[in-house]
């Protein structure tokens, strides 16, 4: 397990329970048939601003690090968009306004994949960007040709601009730094990410809508 930690660590937390030590099994275990069990949990994906609920799922392929590891890679949370085209780059954009005027952050990659690292990036910055992956298709040229993106890999952010009196107004930001590591890209979108993450406000109950629809009608007849 000391192989998988390491190459996991920073996106993956590996944790062991000793059977035989004293003391109750914690609740989110669960019931352990045989040992040596291992478990995957991550947290659900609609749950509202909390990450207590888990899918828990159980790894019974080869105990080889790098088919754990393969394992972990294809059950990792995504929240990233595929943004195919100029239609999907409107899509996506209307979804960032929606959601909190969220900074938009368009990862250009030619990897046939989704990466981990990328993955881990989109479920850290969760409700504070909203992260879309574009492949160099030719649907996808004239989203490279607006942003002027000749190599790969290439990120940008895109925000409201801070300058006083052009707040109406978008700005671009390249990312430019030696290479795309973990460490390097947490500090790059953590400038650009909003500092609380965004929650749409709740539903009005069919009630409460009914309540302020009477409530509405009575101020019209007062007037």
């Amino acid at each position: 397990m000391g192989e998988l930690a390491k190459a996991v660590k920073g996106t993956i937390k590996i944790a062991y329970w000793d059977t035989e030590q004293q003391g109750g099994r914690p609740p989110l275990l669960g019931e352990i048939k045989g040992t040596p069990t291992i478990r995957l949990y991550k947290p659900k994906k609609k749950q509202g601003n909390s990450n207590k609920k888990k899918d828990v799922v159980d790894y019974n392929y080869e105990r080889k690090a790098v088919d754990m590891k393969r394992f972990i890679d294809g059950q990792m949370p995504s929240f990233i968009e595929v943004v195919k085209g100029m239609k999907e780059l409107t899509t996506f954009e209307e979804k960032a306004k929606r959601n909190g005027a969220l900074p938009k952050v368009l990862l250009f990659t030619s990897k046939a994949k989704t990466s981990s690292l990328t993955k881990f990036l989109s479920t850290e910055f969760r409700r504070r960007i909203l992260l879309a992956e574009i492949y160099p298709t030719k649907n996808n040229k004239e989203i490279m040709d607006k942003f002027g993106i000749t190599d790969l890999p290439a990120m940008i952010v895109i925000r409201q601009s801070e300058v006083e009196g052009e707040e109406d107004k978008e700005e671009v930001v390249q990312y430019e730094g030696d290479g795309y590591t973990k460490n390097k890209l947490l500090t790059f979108l953590s400038k650009y990410a909003l500092k609380e993450p965004y929650f749409p406000p709740p539903k009005k109950k069919k009630e409460d809508e009914e309540a302020e629809k009477e409530k509405k009608k009575k101020e019209k007849v007062e007037l």
